[in-house]
């Protein structure tokens, strides 16, 4: 299972400290607004947002969308 940890390390490597907080903060908050909730297999929910910023992380895409990938599915859950 990615962690937020390992996508921070890797982010580092081309984005600055501060915009490497910012996404761990994007993180934290889809993992409480997802507090509780399971995929069909069973994963905490918040393992799906982290997939996605993982892949685009592979593309080194900017902080702002990584945050963006982190909190796509927050509103679905706030409504």
């Amino acid at each position: 299972m990615p962690s937020i940890d390992a996508l921070a390390d890797r982010l580092s490597a081309y984005l600055g400290k501060d915009q490497v907080n910012l996404v761990r903060r994007a993180y934290f908050y889809a993992e409480q607004a997802h507090d509780g909730q399971r995929r069909r297999s069973g994963e905490a929910y918040v393992t799906h947002p982290l997939a996605v910023a993982n892949i685009l992380a592979d593309m080194h895409m900017d902080h702002q969308s990584l945050m963006a990938a982190m909190l796509h599915d927050v509103i679905l859950v706030s409504v």
